[in-house]
């Protein structure tokens, strides 16, 4: 097996790590601890070359995106040392990595979007993916999360219990408040697209921002699809009193997205 070794994409992720570091550790307006900040600078990916910029949402085609934008920015040759999780290794920028990234930000001609999906059906991926039919340590590292140590499944009903328990800087970016997860509170996006429309958006999103891609749907990588979609489980999952009670804890998601209870 070929080992690929480079000293100066090492010597270059070196300097984004210590960059990220120090964006984390030193104050900044993104977070009001080290935790927060970092969470902001690992969430948010920029484009300096195509003049865009994104924000991941756990289980709202987030592997999908992320995997077909980092493999766009760099024509498919992603580099010998790239760990998709190590985002100071993908040739997307984090915003420890530039220089004036307020000014990124508030610069109209950077064009800034997400993906947001209705609460119901993003916790029930949730549940399906992380919960369900699972025992692994990621398993048993969530059900602490939870605030939850038990040896037997965990029901979708405890799931959603747990969570209402939680307050939003506790919640695992998986189950967290969409508002918080795509920081509306400090990005203002030009285009947030819903979930439910992904498909037919995506591929002109693509070509928009990549034109010389050639074609679009070919470039978009698709991750972690179940066979059956959870949009069409909501009834065998939601009792009318689940519903209530994601209404109250999602209020915002519901509110800012225009998403019907």
């Amino acid at each position: 097996m070929a080992v690929h070794f480079s000293l100066s994409q090492n010597m270059k992720n070196l300097g984004r790590y210590l960059n990220r570091a120090r964006f984390v550790v030193l104050p900044n307006p993104y977070g009001q601890t080290g935790i927060l900040r970092a969470r902001f600078n690992d969430a948010v990916f920029v484009s300096l070359k195509h003049r865009y910029l994104f924000t991941s949402n756990e289980k709202v085609a987030n592997s999908t995106l992320r995997a077909t934008f980092q493999n766009l920015e760099c024509d498919g040759k992603l580099p010998p040392h790239y760990k998709q999780f190590k985002r100071w290794t993908g040739p997307l920028l984090q915003p420890s990595d530039v220089p004036d990234f307020a000014g990124i930000l508030s610069n109209p001609s950077v064009r800034k979007f997400c993906v947001v999906r209705h609460p119901y059906t993003r916790l029930i991926s949730c549940y399906r993916d992380k919960l369900e039919n699972r025992k692994d340590a990621s398993y048993r590292r969530k059900m602490r999360e939870l605030g939850l140590y038990r040896s037997r499944r965990i029901l979708f009903a405890e799931f959603l219990e747990a969570i209402s328990k939680q307050l939003q800087p506790e919640m695992n970016s998986h189950w967290r408040i969409q508002f918080y997860n795509v920081f509306m509170d400090m990005i203002r996006y030009d285009e947030i697209i819903r979930y439910e429309q992904l498909n037919s958006r995506l591929a002109d999103l693509v070509a928009e921002l990549y034109p010389d891609q050639g074609s679009a749907r070919i470039a978009i990588l698709s991750r972690n699809r179940k066979p059956e979609s959870s949009e069409g489980l909501v009834d065998a999952y939601f009792t009318p009193e689940l519903k209530s009670l994601v209404r109250q804890v999602y209020r915002l998601d519901f509110e800012t997205f225009g998403y019907e209870p």
